[in-house]
């Protein structure tokens, strides 16, 4: 099996390449939004609060996707990149700020990932999902500390990723929490 790295490097090469067809990123990036408020849907998170994130140029997801999905639900929480590897949450809103990793960060009140127990549904970013639920991230572990949080709580899980970035399998580590479904350009899976 390949290592978490080398399986990093290959999707974010990946990433590089889609983002320099920029009518294709668009419309891959309009059916993610259509398939992750299925999935909302799907764990009857329309209407409650929910977390995701500000996707950056070549991530999935447009540059509006957490205000897109704030109109279909009543909090969106968004991460705020603090030292350590610890992330902080606010609520989206139009009035953001570059913010410690050059992502766009909410501005008000800031709270611990404890908030995240109280969400109907976690939408999270990903390198790579594969079909047992195993995420594969950026490997700063930020979203590993978060989502420890929420470990035995019963919050769906659900990462975003292209349709090429879902995997047979990908390397697991103890302290790797698994994710309930997956959205991609082309579906919503529930595992």
């Amino acid at each position: 099996m390949r290592t978490k790295q080398s399986l990093r490097d290959k999707h974010i090469t990946f990433r590089r390449q889609l983002a320099n067809k920029q009518q294709e990123k668009l419309e891959r990036d309009t059916r993610i939004l259509q398939h992750t408020l299925e999935a909302l849907e799907h764990f009857g998170a329309i209407g409650s609060e929910i977390s995701a994130y500000y996707p950056l140029g070549s991530e999935p997801g447009t540059a509006d996707y957490p205000l897109q999905l704030a109109r279909r639900t009543k909090t969106v929480w968004l991460p705020i990149s603090l030292p350590h590897g610890e992330l902080q949450w606010a609520a989206c809103s139009e009035d953001q700020r570059p913010g410690a990793l050059g992502i766009a960060e909410p501005v008000g009140s800031r709270f611990s990932s404890e908030v995240l127990k109280e969400c109907a549904a976690l939408v999270v970013p990903a390198l790579a999902v594969d079909r047992s639920g195993q995420r594969l991230g950026k490997g700063a572990g930020y979203y590993d500390r978060a989502l420890e949080h929420i470990r035995n709580h019963n919050v769906p899980i659900i990462a975003v990723v292209f349709d090429e970035e879902v995997v047979d399998t990908l390397p697991a580590q103890p302290h790797d929490v698994p994710v309930n479904a997956i959205v991609t350009d082309r579906t919503f899976l529930q595992l």
